[in-house]
């Protein structure tokens, strides 16, 4: 069973009740289970299978997320085109949205497969590829289940493109490939892994600021080649958006953007590792957040955005005891 989730219907664990700590003699990193999976603790480049921060939240890759809960963290389908939109008079032209359902801006389809990507304030970029990511965190649960999350690549957009919400009506089915991108949309394994577990929260309300870790922070790849982490930056064209993720680059196939909201929004830390990120050289360290939506049905979403590591984190040497 999974832990505490914040979408609709999901299972409910106490996080107290899975998490066994085992000794561990890494400076600065704890080794703990999760649910009777192993943690090994994350060195040098080699990322890690799964991890549990300082109040028991699991950090899972992809393939524990599949094992432990028959949940996907995300699936990658080409979009070839787009619908037309009645509310755009039958035009190519649909809304982007962020977690909370607000605008970020537009996507328009056009012929042999063209895109543009359209900000806020109006300016048009064209985009060189769209590809679906699957089910995304949404404060609203038909958002969750109606509105796949794009990822839009245009390369003289500012922050390189963005990724969005966008109403499955969008995606048109003219083509093999736009076919295959609903039906993975709605195949996608336990309906993806949405919002994170949910958990107490440690601290007073604040609001969201801008990560800002892509001038001064790096994660690497396993070969050791240095990876940007830019895109965890806020994206002022696209409504200031954030985003959070279900899990972190420090396990595999992770910090992949499960929802965004807008800089400004309410938030409260949940949780934190102790340790800045052993692939990030001491540069980047992530906390998990409790996202205020400020609707009643749902007033909770939860995930992970990183931080650049402070230096009392580059300091901290820590051991995990064992428990009686």
């Amino acid at each position: 069973m999974r832990p505490v989730a914040a979408t609709a219907g999901r299972r409910i664990r106490l996080l107290s009740g899975s998490v066994l700590l085992l000794a561990v003699s890494i400076p600065g990193v704890s080794a703990r289970g999760y649910d009777g999976r192993r943690c090994t603790p994350p060195t040098g480049y080699r990322i890690a299978d799964c991890r549990v921060a300082e109040h028991g939240t699991p950090d899972l890759s992809r393939t524990a997320w599949r094992t432990l809960f028959g949940e996907e963290v995300t699936i990658s389908a080409r979009v070839d085109g787009l619908a037309p939109d009645p509310a755009a008079g039958g035009a190519p032209d649909w809304p982007l949205i962020d977690s909370l359902g607000q605008p970020i801006g537009h996507l328009v389809g056009g012929p042999s497969g063209r895109f543009t990507l359209v900000s806020l304030a109006g300016t048009g970029y064209h985009a060189t590829a769209v590809n679906l990511r699957g089910h995304g965190c949404a404060a609203s649960a038909t958002q969750s289940t109606g509105f796949p999350l794009v990822q839009v690549i245009a390369g003289k957009a500012p922050s390189g493109g963005t990724q969005g919400f966008i109403d499955a009506a969008a995606l048109g089915t003219s083509s093999a490939a736009d076919t295959a991108a609903l039906h993975a949309f709605a195949s996608q394994l336990g309906g993806g892994t949405g919002c994170g577990p949910a958990g107490a929260e440690i601290s007073p309300p604040r609001p969201l600021a801008d990560p800002r870790v892509g001038a001064s922070a790096h994660a690497r790849l396993s070969n050791g080649r240095l990876n940007t982490v830019t895109e965890y930056d806020a994206k002022p064209a696209f409504g200031d958006i954030v985003y959070f993720s279900s899990n972190t680059t420090e396990v595999s196939v992770g910090g992949v953007a499960r929802g965004m909201v807008r800089v400004g929004t309410p938030v409260a830390k949940v949780d934190t590792f102790t340790y800045c990120d052993p692939n990030s050289d001491g540069t980047l360290i992530w906390r998990y957040w409790s996202i205020h939506t400020g609707d009643p049905a749902n007033p909770r979403l939860y995930g992970w955005i990183p931080g650049r590591c402070p230096a009392s984190a580059r300091r901290l040497s820590h051991q995990v005891k064992p428990l009686d």
